[in-house]
Formats: C-alpha cells, structure tokens, sequence
C-alpha cells in the first residue's frame, strides 16, 4: 500500500517530460474534460469578449544558437560519463535551459528565451562529478547543476561566468539509487537524483515514509529538495527538509564536504544547514540521509468552513500554540474558496436533489453567519487510531469556539486525489492566452491578515482585472506561510513587463512587511534583489567569500542568490 495515493510509474525518459510546461507527456489535467467550462468561467471572471488560442510555439522553431562546446571539450565529457550520457541535441539543451515558473514557461511559449546551455552531462556516480568539475574548472565552463528541473525562482536561469566560453547542465538523475535503511535510527540514505515517487515508493514497500509531498513532488528530487529548502504539504507533521535531513554529502571542485551522521551537535556552524538552501552555488550534491516514519495506521482529511479570516486564523494559531498533533492545516481565503466553490460544480449535472442539498447547506450556513466572507481550512491527522482521535477531539473543541462548520472527509479526498495535478491546468489555459503564477512568504501571527491584504492589493493592482487569491499552506507555533495565487489575461505585446511588474510590486510588498522573499521556493535569479537586501552588504560579501573558497574558478550557478 502507498502512503497517500502514490503513483510510483511515472515515465521520466526525457522525450517523455514537456520541455515548456508541466509534467510528463502521458500524464494531464485530470478535470482536462471541462477546460471549455473552465475557460468560460474565466472569460466571465475577467470580463473578456473572447478568448484568443495563443498556441507554443514548437520546438523545432526555439531559436537555439550553435553549441560553444568544441571536439575537444565534447570528447573530454564523453569520456567521463559515456557517450551516451553527453547530449547536446536541440531537446536536451532547451529542456535544461530553463525551470517551470510563469516567467520560463512564458519565454519557452513564445520563443523569447535568449540564453541555452551548450551540453548537458549525466554522471552516474560520485568520481564522475569530481572530474566534470575538474574539467569545467581548468577550462572555464560554467556548470548548473540539475534536479528534476521544477524550479519556479529561476534557479536554472543560464548565466555564463565571467570569462566562461560554455554552459553545461549536470544532471544528476543517473544518480538516483536507494543505499541503505537504519531501522534502529529512523534513517534511509539516497542518490540525490531520486524523484520523489521512487524514494516514497522504496520506503513504502519497507512500511516507511518519508513524508516529504511538495506540489511539485512527482518532477522534482531529493537533490533538488535540499538546495532550495522546500517544504511538504504535511510539513505539520514531519517537518520541512532541512529538518528531514540528517546528512549530506556536497562536492564541491575543493573537495568534498560530508556531514556526519548525527541528531544534533554543537560544533560551529551546521554544514547541513548551509548546504540546505544553496541552490548549486557550492556544489553538487550527491547523497543524503534523511529522517524516515513508520507509515500512519490512520489517515482522516476532512474540511472546515470559517466565518471569515480572523476566525480561521484564530482556529490554526490556537491549534498550534495548544500543540496538537496534525499533519496539515491549509487555510483557503475568500477569494480562494469562492473560486474552488465555482469551480467544483463544474461539469455537474442539475438535478432537483443536488438543488436542494444546495438550498439546505446555504440556509445552515446563513443561520450560522457564515457568508461571502467564508474561508475553508482543510485539516490532515495521520498518525495512530488513538493519536488521530485525540487530535480531532481537541480541534473540535477549537473549531466550535471560532465557529466553524465541519463539511466532511470528502473535500480532503478531493485534495489528495488533485494535489500533485493543478498545475497541469497552467498548460492548457496558456494555450488561451491565460497566465497563472504563484509567490509565498511567511510572517508571524500578529502580522499575517496585514500582509495577507497587501499581497493581494499588490497583485491585482499590478495587473488590474487579475484574480488574486491565497492560502495559508504551512503553520508554526510562531507563525505561517501565505501562498499567493494570480490568474490574468497575458499581456499579449509585452507579457513579460508584465509579469516583471507584477513580481516586483508584491516582492516589495513582503519586504516592506519585513517578510523573506520565499518560505519554500527559494531564490534563484527571480527573488535575488529582495534577497540580498534583507541579507546587508556584510551577509552577501560573507556568502560570496564561502562560495569563492570552495568554487574558487566560480563555475557553479554563477549570478543566482547571492553572487554577485
């Protein structure tokens, strides 16, 4: 049995993986049936007269420019990784050229990216990223390490080093082995290459989980994970992955860097927490040892409807300050759970009984002063029959007092059979000239309704007639994340001015708040200025020197985060 409806057989040949949108070539919006009634909804949101097909362009029309990498150079790979395993065809170099955010997707769509890797490398094991590294050194070949290839900051964005001739890939998938499990400890150690389904899969067969599940789970991996300190969706529970992880290991063209294996020490500063979040600047990293969980024995998701913000709030503050066991509180805003309502009757048969259930639940609701206002928040408990009743009795006690109505288990199942299958969606309404994108930050309780209001005026008053709306995905004893969402007609003469004016106004929007940049996305190109603010002069000269000592020729990602 796999841990919440695992689908472990996901092909990731690279002719099978979209290379200018979402997922893989077989695979689709699961709702992808309803697109005209979900296009015509859209069409009434915006007010539009019609909707115009913005077909992508094709791959044989991306303007790619020759390779830099000369005989010698290509011969010299080839020998390192096979053959094989040194590609410069059109696919592979446009595939690994950019990541999956708005703004990538965006440039692949409309054949404006400008800047491509030369090569992409697939090394197999640890002596093969040693001499990559040695060769792109000693002949000044700019390196980005690739995951799975999801990032949504620009973290792949190709920049080419300062005196640099080309730009290579290193992709680590070939690397993507399980090594070992410690019962005794709770830990399992991996290849960072692995994708999220392969791990969850090989601890699931043993009655493990990692139970680390981002949205992007399915086309991202461990490696990738780490670099760029992503958080799962039952976080709650288990933790976001600097806190999954135990040890490391990062090469670096200095040597190797290797954490040892150890719940907690006091020896000078946390390499695991440096190497977490570095996003391909000081290495690549090759294995990781994570902390791992016997699989729940009992699993229940189940929705709840609040009056308003400040109830649902005051619902997920108290849960956490009384520090009751969850895996999951994902809080919907007005705007978001408005637009889900609509969209869940889509493609639903009108019928007199469904009529009436509808009457009924509107006349509960209005007797309980639940109106326009409402926010949903879904609730995850997985753990022991014991521990999870528990949990529910003393959040129901919780959710009565900010007056709340339970709307049962299926709204949970809902969420877990879709969670992983959204972003299909962006794929198709691109295709009509509709844009989407996501940004996150986290605050603490006492700020977090104002920066939720000045995120979305700063959303739709960059893009009037936009659709902002946001949830709350991730919660601590001190605070949470809001995670944004922007639905838009594209801009169809400068639909990337667009998007930069977007990002910059609710970017200075978090930072005018004293919010980070990113919860769980990390930095890349995209968030860097904000970054680097927050950082000081005296943090950014710190981290660019810890780069220089252990990437002395600056071949790594160079101009991403931090370096300058």
């Amino acid at each position: 049995m796999f841990y919440h409806e695992l689908d472990a057989d996901i092909d990731y040949s690279r002719n099978n993986l979209r290379w200018n949108a979402w997922g893989a070539i077989d695979r689709d919006f699961f709702r992808k049936a309803q697109m005209p009634e979900i296009l015509e909804l859209l069409k009434r949101e915006f007010k539009l007269e019609k909707i115009n097909n913005t077909p992508a362009a094709a791959l044989e029309e991306i303007k790619l420019p020759p390779s830099k990498l000369g005989a010698s150079d290509l011969k010299q790979l080839s020998s390192i990784v096979g053959k094989n395993h040194l590609k410069t065809d059109r696919y592979e170099r446009i595939f690994h050229s950019a990541g999956k955010s708005y703004y990538d997707v965006l440039r692949l769509h409309r054949n404006t990216l400008s800047s491509f890797v030369d090569g992409v490398v697939y090394p197999s094991k640890e002596s093969e990223i040693v001499k990559i590294l040695e060769y792109c050194g000693k002949n000044k070949i700019t390196l980005i390490p690739f995951g799975g290839g999801s990032s949504v900051v620009g973290g792949l964005e190709v920049i080419k080093g300062k005196g640099h001739k080309a730009v290579v890939s290193l992709d680590t998938t070939r690397m993507n082995e399980f090594l070992s499990l410690d019962e005794e400890s709770h830990t399992a150690t991996f290849q960072a290459g692995i994708y999220g389904p392969k791990l969850e899969s090989v601890l699931n067969k043993k009655g493990y989980t990692l139970g680390h599940f981002p949205q992007s789970f399915e086309y991202s991996t461990l490696g990738g994970w780490i670099a760029a300190r992503s958080a799962g969706q039952q976080s709650n529970r288990y933790g976001k992955i600097e806190e999954i992880l135990t040890s490391t290991k990062l090469i670096s063209p200095s040597g190797t860097v290797e954490t040892l294996r150890a719940p907690a020490s006091s020896t000078g500063p946390d390499w695991n927490h440096i190497i977490a979040g570095s996003e391909g600047l000081l290495g690549v990293i090759a294995e990781a040892t994570v902390k791992i969980h016997k699989i729940p024995e009992t699993r229940k998701y189940f929705g709840l409807v609040f009056p308003n913000l400040n109830a649902s709030l005051g619902f997920i503050r108290t849960a956490n300050h009384e520090e009751i066991k969850t895996s999951m509180l994902r809080l919907s805003d007005a705007n978001e759970t408005r637009l889900y309502e609509i969209l869940g009757e889509l493609g639903k048969k009108k019928n007199p009984i469904r009529a009436l259930k509808k009457w009924i639940q509107a006349r509960v609701l209005d007797a309980k002063g639940i109106g326009s206002e409402k926010c949903v928040v879904l609730v995850g408990l997985d753990g022991s029959a014991k521990e999870v009743a528990h949990s529910l009795e003393n959040l129901k006690r919780i959710w009565r007092k900010y007056g709340a109505l339970y709307a049962g288990e299926k709204l949970g199942q809902n969420w877990i059979h879709g969670r992983y299958n959204m972003p299909y969606l962006r794929n198709h309404i691109m295709e009509f000239g509709l844009g989407v994108d996501t940004m996150e930050t986290s605050t603490t309780y006492e700020r977090l309704e104002s920066l939720h209001t000045a995120g979305l005026e700063a959303l739709q008053t960059s893009i009037p007639g936009s659709i902002a709306m946001c949830h709350l995905s991730h919660s601590y004893s001190e605070g949470a994340c809001l995670y944004y969402t922007i639905l838009f007609p594209i801009e169809e003469k400068k639909p990337e001015e667009q998007w930069k004016k977007m990002k910059r106004k609710v970017s200075d929007a978090f930072a005018a708040h004293k919010a980070p940049i990113s919860h769980h996305h990390g930095v890349g190109l995209d968030h860097k200025p904000w970054y680097e603010k927050t950082l000081g002069t005296a943090g950014v000269s710190g981290l660019n020197a810890l780069k220089k000592s252990l990437d002395q020729k600056e071949i790594l990602n160079p101009g991403k985060v931090f370096h300058s």
